[in-house]
């Protein structure tokens, strides 16, 4: 049999929405990542799930513009593939849906344009 979902009374489930709570991804951070990461560990296990929501919180000073990417990990390759991106041209609360299709999932800056910025992410799989 394949990997079902069950739910609480062991019944399998079908397709439906069953988002996890938020959780936190990726914190305090104010600068470009210079690099992908070395390996999986930060990145968010979208195992079982269809869609990686990311909610994020920009704060900045002089702030113009901040690129982000989701980065897809292939085990096979043991390599990080960029996909969906995003430009926010304002601070506040911003969100980056993606469809993860079980995937190991990265929020990677990829661009700023400004004096300083500080950026959080949350994650919601569903």
């Amino acid at each position: 049999m394949p990997n079902v979902r069950l739910d609480q009374n062991g019944v399998p489930m079908g397709p439906a929405y069953s988002p996890l709570a938020p959780a936190v991804h990726r914190s305090g951070v104010t600068a470009v990542d210079a690099s992908d990461p070395e390996d999986t560990s930060g990145a968010v296990d979208c195992a079982g799930f269809q869609d990686c929501r990311f909610d994020i919180t920009i704060a900045g000073t002089g702030f113009t513009s901040l690129a982000v990417a989701a980065l897809f990990w292939n085990p096979r390759q043991s390599l990080w593939f960029a996909g969906a991106s995003r430009l926010f041209t304002a601070t506040g609360q911003h969100s980056l849906s993606v469809e993860a299709r079980g995937a190991v999932v990265f929020l990677k800056v990829t661009a700023f344009s400004g004096t300083s910025f500080s950026l959080g992410a949350d994650y919601v799989l569903s």
